[in-house]
Order: structure tokens, then sequence, then C-alpha cells
């Protein structure tokens, strides 16, 4: 079985363990406020919860940008990719900026007008 090199521009799994993480701290509090506004029949928490997933999914776009920048420069070689998994970490990298423009218009939604979903 041999190992073909993969390119350059693919980042390592702890890079990406690192956005998934944000990715995770981004849409983690929008369910359990949307779970405790359910309850409470108060939607403060769920719409405070948008500005989370916002924050964070903007921590994502600063991070991918940065780890592009260092990958293009080719300044740390800790952040390439260089085993098979990789191609999972390819898959998730590619999907990422979909999930997180996705992520930051539906905080802003939420953000704006989550409480008005439990006002009646």
């Amino acid at each position: 079985m041999s190992r073909e090199p993969l390119p350059p521009s693919l980042p390592s799994q702890e890079a990406t363990l690192i956005e998934a993480l944000l990715l995770m701290m981004a849409v983690v509090p929008v369910l359990l406020s949307a779970y405790a506004s359910l309850m409470t029949g108060d939607g403060q928490w769920f719409q405070r919860s948008g500005a989370l997933m916002v924050l964070f999914s903007i921590g994502i776009e600063y991070h991918r940008k940065h780890l592009l920048r260092c990958l293009e420069l080719s300044t740390h070689s800790w952040l390439t990719a260089s085993c098979r998994p990789a191609r999972l970490v390819s898959y998730f990298w590619r999907a990422l900026p979909f999930i997180c423009y996705l992520s930051i218009v539906v905080g802003t939604l939420t953000w704006s007008y989550g409480d008005v979903l439990f006002a009646w």
C-alpha cells in the first residue's frame, strides 16, 4: 500500500479539529437555548445564542484565512496533512466555508428575530 503525497493545500487533522470544535461551539449553544426557550416559553435565550453562532462562525473564518496564508507561505510543515485519513479532512475542509456562511446567516437571523418565534 503506497502513500501518495497530498497537495500542500490541505490542512492537518489538528487544524481541522480546531475548526470542528469552533463549529460545535457555534451550533450547540443554539440547540441548547432553543430547547430552554421551548421549555420556558421565553425566546430571549434563543435570540442571544444567535450572537454566539455568528461570533464562532467568524472565528472559523479567521482561523481558516490564517491557515490558508500559512499553507501558501509553507512556513509551517506541521499544518499540512500527510496521511490517508486526510481525505476526510479534505472533505470537511472543502465544505466548511458553505457551512460557515450558512451559520452566519442563520445566526444573524436568530440574533435578530429569534424571540419572535416564541411570542405567539
